[in-house]
């Protein structure tokens, strides 16, 4: 139910009322900085339009309800493409809007990311939101509002705030650790880890690829450790080691983008002074293009002084 999910009282109201409104298409952009959470409100938004006990709200325990959660629903589409969604998964959605709803009700789509999106393809998802098919659900996810203005224009908004270290029942400084992200602080509530207890950051690459395995929060919470004792420790640490670090990381990702992209971001949030932190996130930008992840990640980290 929308009362269990922790935070943004304004969100969950906003959403009940339009389940009140008995509206019978839309197109959303729900926004903020926490992805998971993100996707928990779409989640949430997708159950109650489709469960079948609940009245402006859902259940979680009807049987669409848990095929919602586990991402079995027939009328349930999700896409997405960490360096934006294509023209041809626009095309598949385009199809898929043109046939019947498999379940005889209300449909979902998903599009993560949307912020990500080229023009070509922000395009063509255009054509389908402008006047959805009747059932025809459509919720953007982004990070921010960077979208191409015909999109937004024909949405509606919702921002989804990140959750207080309050809402959370974690320390400040532990919140800080996790930047804040719910579900790994969630995760890490439940193991008893000391964050106090570091890791060493010549470990870096071991740790990766421990996680790449095994992509579990203790796995998760090394790599953060070593990130911090790399930050802690690099006024002390020769352009060599430095080099040495960067190369460990990039031998470990295995040319993934996306957790390269996020262990900078990490990095960028250790560093106050701003003019050297504007000079990183440019740099961080970056990994996401086809350009060399090596020779990005090199120049991120001699940038750390």
């Amino acid at each position: 139910m929308f009362k269990d999910i922790i935070s943004n009282e304004e969100a969950k109201s906003f959403l009940i009322n339009e389940l009140k409104s008995r509206r019978e298409q839309g197109t959303y952009i729900f926004y903020g900085e926490d992805r998971e959470l993100l996707m928990d409100f779409a989640l949430a938004y997708a159950k109650a339009l489709t469960c079948k006990n609940a009245e402006n709200d859902f259940c979680g325990v009807c049987d669409s309800c848990i095929r919602m959660d586990s991402l079995t629903h027939g009328d349930l589409e999700i896409y997405e493409d960490s360096n934006g969604i294509k023209i041809d998964e626009i095309r598949e959605i385009a199809y898929r809007v043109s046939t019947a709803s498999y379940e005889g009700g209300n449909r979902i789509f998903i599009l993560k990311d949307v912020e990500k999106m080229k023009k070509e393809a922000a395009n063509a998802l255009l054509k389908m939101i402008e006047e959805p098919e009747k059932g025809d659900f459509f919720i953007l996810l982004a990070n921010n509002l960077n979208i191409l203005p015909t999109i937004k224009s024909r949405a509606m908004f919702l921002k989804i705030k990140m959750r207080s270290a309050e809402e959370l029942g974690v320390s400040q400084e532990e919140y800080n650790f996790f930047l804040g992200k719910g579900k790994e602080i969630l995760g890490y509530k439940e193991t008893g880890i000391d964050l106090k207890l570091g890791e060493p950051y010549n470990e870096i690459g071991n740790f990766i690829k421990n996680y790449m395995a095994e992509p579990n929060i203790e796995n998760k919470i090394k790599i953060y450790k070593s990130l911090r004792d790399f930050f802690t420790s690099r006024q002390y640490i020769n352009e060599i080691d430095k080099l040495s670090f960067a190369e460990n990381i990039y031998f470990a990702v295995e040319n993934d983008r996306v957790l390269s992209q996020e262990i900078c971001n990490y990095m960028c949030h250790l560093i106050k002074n701003f003019d050297r932190v504007e000079n990183l996130i440019t740099v961080k930008n970056m990994i996401k293009m086809p350009v060399n992840l090596k020779l990005l990640l090199k120049v991120f980290i001699n940038e750390i002084y």
